[in-house]
């Protein structure tokens, strides 16, 4: 099954618009260019917005492609904003379905990490742990990528049983 997040990139932009234009008013107001009165309590409030702002800009939005038709799992993640040369090095991962041995999927508020545990020959240990970001997924999405890879889970289990 194929599943990405191609719809929300054209509102990327739109929304890193929307954050550079809150940092600006937020500066503005904190540099008393407009003449407000301005509480100690206000300014705590706006120091923490202006932080989470700015830690959501730097982080960046994730676009992903997942694919799971076929013998092998495929999965694409790239970085997407302004600040996208940062990091413009796309992770990709294209691997046979019987490599997976389980995943964590964590949710957080805009997004969600996928850790895949892959079997591997390589290094002291058997298996590897890689590492995706799935910016702002909804809950339809995550479940579908659940459903997919605990398919794939049972399915390597009932083939190590078999032999």
């Amino acid at each position: 099954m194929k599943l990405n997040n191609k719809r929300l990139k054209r509102y990327i932009p739109f929304i890193y618009g929307v954050l550079i234009v809150l940092l600006t008013i937020w500066g503005l107001l904190y540099n008393n260019i407009f003449s407000f009165n301005i509480e100690y309590e206000q300014i705590y409030l706006s120091v923490i917005i202006f932080t989470a702002l700015s830690y959501l800009m730097l982080k960046g939005l994730y676009y992903y492609e997942f694919d799971t038709s076929g013998e092998g799992l495929t999965l694409i993640v790239k970085r997407v904003g302004p600040f996208s040369f940062l990091s413009s090095k796309e992770k990709k991962i294209d691997l046979p379905k019987y490599k997976i041995n389980n995943y964590e999927l964590s949710n957080g508020v805009l997004n969600d990490n996928l850790v895949l545990m892959v079997n591997s020959k390589k290094g002291k240990s058997s298996i590897v742990k890689v590492k995706f970001n799935l910016s702002i997924s909804s809950k339809l999405e995550r479940n579908i990528i659940i459903s997919e890879l605990d398919k794939i889970i049972q399915q390597n289990k009932l083939q190590l049983g078999s032999n």
